[in-house]
């Protein structure tokens, strides 16, 4: 019996039918750190795609209004490397935390939960804040729906 390299074992996974969209997904990261600048590239990241609209976080907000201006120089210089073209570019400011930012605590009064950085919910699959996981274990809708908190402690942003 002999081993097979973790490199072989990853190509064939991402070769199987039901990773086509991480495939495609890869793709996009790695044309968006080509389009842009390293400057940029290192204050931005792709987050989601819905509707071929390509969303791209980014850690300030002057950075995604000023990336507004020039989305459709981006989303062609984009489309001639990508398999599947998009449409549009949103930009969104999220802010960007390093671990010793985060909080770790799981009060509610001290921890916010619009702090951290994107993360997935265990209940229901949709993008929610870390803080928000950290806090509740669920995003806020579910903790909402699942009676953890009321319905006026929704946070607006």
């Amino acid at each position: 019996m002999s081993l097979t390299p973790i490199s072989q074992i990853t190509v064939q996974i991402q070769n199987q039918p039901g990773w086509q969209g991480v495939r495609d997904w890869g793709l996009i990261v790695q044309a968006w750190v080509a389009t842009v600048s390293p400057a940029i590239a290192n204050r931005s990241q792709p987050r989601s795609i819905s509707r071929d609209i390509l969303t791209i976080a980014t850690n300030s907000s002057s950075l995604a209004h000023q990336l507004t201006f020039g989305r459709q120089a981006l989303c062609q210089q984009l489309n001639t490397q990508l398999i599947s073209p998009i449409k549009d570019l949103r930009f969104v400011a999220v802010g960007r935390h390093d671990s010793r930012s985060l909080p770790t605590a799981t009060d509610d009064s001290s921890m916010p939960i619009d702090s951290g950085a994107i993360v997935i919910c265990s209940h229901c699959n949709c993008r929610a804040r870390q803080g928000e996981l950290l806090r509740w274990g669920v995003c806020q809708f579910c903790a909402i729906k699942l009676g953890i908190i009321g319905g006026s402690s929704v946070i607006r942003f």
